[in-house]
Formats: structure tokens, C-alpha cells, sequence
């Protein structure tokens, strides 16, 4: 029995349907970030229209075209203030990879001195960064070095924790089969326990690097007369909120530039290791 017309034009709508949507999971899963970035299109847009429409004050949330003059016109100044912060940043995160590895070293390699300080260190986890800022802007002082301290406080413990597990979670096995063949407790490390914790480390990396960010911006609330942060305080006080938008849009793209430019190299780490 031949199909109608109506039934044939219904299946290929069908399968033409079927077709678009497999591709659209299949670019999903090529390009990760194709929904994300669709996603936040259609927020802006129903942002600008609902800003446009409605009777909302332009000092209490501008409109994203109103957030992209700011940023154009006063991309200089928001360069400036964003080098500052990146290098805050930097030597925070710097700092935090170099101390976090070495401090789960002498926990890993000394176990008694690392059970006597490791708790200290969870215990000063609970002080909130915020606190201790003004009591380094007193020791201290103002400026780079000041928040590039809390960017480190804020970093170091991710890093630490994440070295700790990896060094810690080989297999009983695999360390019986080193020592069978005479391999010190430095071969061991060297050979077996760091390149067993390496993706540990990459991903307490990650999370150190972001949270570096946050503790520069905090470092630069309390106690600096540059950088985002003391942007942020400035164009607040102004009423610039345009500004202050533009001001947030630019650390998002830092902070981004440097989450993925550090999962990047532990990509590369990670296929050198195997």
C-alpha cells in the first residue's frame, strides 16, 4: 500500500528534525563551549530588551550596550588597573604552587612533623581571608606586595590538599614493588608518588589560581590605590555602575584566560607524563 503524500512529508519533517538535533549534540560535544556562550547571548539580549522597556535607572543596572561603551571608552584606563592585578595574581598563584608542593612534600616524606602541622593549617582555613587582610595591610603596608599575600593565603590550600592526596593515594602494591627492588624513599618519590599525584596537583592548580583572583581583588579592597578591585570601590562611590560592569567583564575574562590557560599546560604535563 503507497504512503500519502501528507504521511511522506510528515516523516521527512521528522527525520530533517532528528537530523538537526544530532547535529547540534554532535557540535555540542566537538565545541564544549557553543552552549554556554548561546546561553549567555540570549541572556544579554533579554537583559538589553527588559533594561530598554522598562523604567529600571541606568545607575542601578545598565544596559549591556551602555556596559560596552564603558568598557570601549575607558578600555585604557581598565587595562591599567587590570596589569595590576594580573600581576598581583600571578605572583599569589606563583607563590601557592611553589610552597603548596613542597609543604605536601614534608607532609608526605615526613609524616610525624606533617601531622603536627597539617591540622594548624586546616584550622586557619576557617579565619575568614577578608579578616586577615587588614591585619596585613598594618605589618605590611599598601600596594602589590600586600594583595599578592592574600592571593597567595587564598591559593596555597587547594594546592596542598591536592598534592597531599595524589603523593598519598598510590597503590600499596606499587610501592611494595619498588622497595622489593631497592628503591629509596626518593626513588619512590621521584619515580612513583609525584607523577602518580601530578593530576591531583594540576587541579588543585586550578582552583589556586582562581582563588589567587579573589585575593588580590580583597587585597586591593582594604589596601591599594590601583587594580580592579580598588576600581570596583571607586566606580561604586561614583555611581558609575556602567563602569563597574565594565570592570567586572574584564576580571571574568582574566579570570577565565588564566583557569583554562592552566588547564591547558596540565593537559600538556599530563601527555608528556604518560
Amino acid at each position: 500500500m503507497n504512503a500519502s503524500p501528507e504521511h511522506t512529508v510528515s516523516i521527512s519533517v521528522r527525520r530533517s528534525g532528528g537530523g538537526a538535533t544530532r547535529s547540534l549534540r554532535t557540535l555540542a560535544k566537538r565545541v564544549p563551549w557553543v552552549a554556554p556562550l548561546v546561553t549567555l547571548l540570549i541572556l544579554v539580549i533579554l537583559w538589553e530588551i527588559w533594561v530598554r522597556f522598562s523604567d529600571v535607572p541606568q545607575f542601578l543596572l545598565p544596559a549591556p550596550s551602555a556596559i560596552w561603551d564603558a568598557l570601549v571608552d575607558n578600555f585604557g584606563l581598565l587595562m591599567r588597573h587590570a596589569g595590576v592585578t594580573l600581576l598581583e595574581t600571578l605572583i599569589g598563584f606563583a607563590l601557592s604552587a611553589v610552597f603548596g608542593v613542597l609543604f605536601a612534600v614534608v607532609i608526605v616524606m615526613w609524616p610525624l612533623l606533617g601531622a603536627a602541622i597539617f591540622p594548624l593549617l586546616v584550622a586557619s582555613q576557617v579565619i575568614p581571608k577578608v579578616a586577615i587582610a587588614p591585619l596585613m595591610v598594618v605589618w605590611i603596608g599598601t600596594g602589590v606586595t600586600t594583595a599578592s599575600l592574600i592571593a597567595f593565603v587564598m591559593g596555597f590550600f587547594p594546592v596542598v590538599v591536592n598534592a597531599t592526596l595524589g603523593m598519598t593515594s598510590v597503590q600499596p602494591a606499587s610501592i611494595d614493588l619498588m622497595r622489593s627492588m631497592g628503591s629509596s624513599r626518593w626513588q619512590l618519590f621521584r619515580y612513583l608518588r609525584f607523577p602518580n599525584a601530578l593530576p591531583h596537583i594540576m587541579s588543585g592548580l586550578q582552583l589556586a589560581v582562581a582563588f589567587a583572583i579573589v585575593g588580590a581583588i580583597v587585597g586591593e579592597f582594604v589596601g591599594s590605590d590601583s587594580g580592579l578591585g580598588y576600581l570596583l570601590i571607586v566606580t561604586q562611590g561614583n555611581l558609575r555602575t556602567d563602569l563597574l560592569f565594565a570592570d567586572l567583564v574584564v576580571l571574568t575574562a582574566i579570570g577565565l584566560i588564566l583557569y583554562y590557560g592552566v588547564e591547558l599546560v596540565g593537559k600538556v604535563l599530563l601527555r608528556n607524563r604518560n
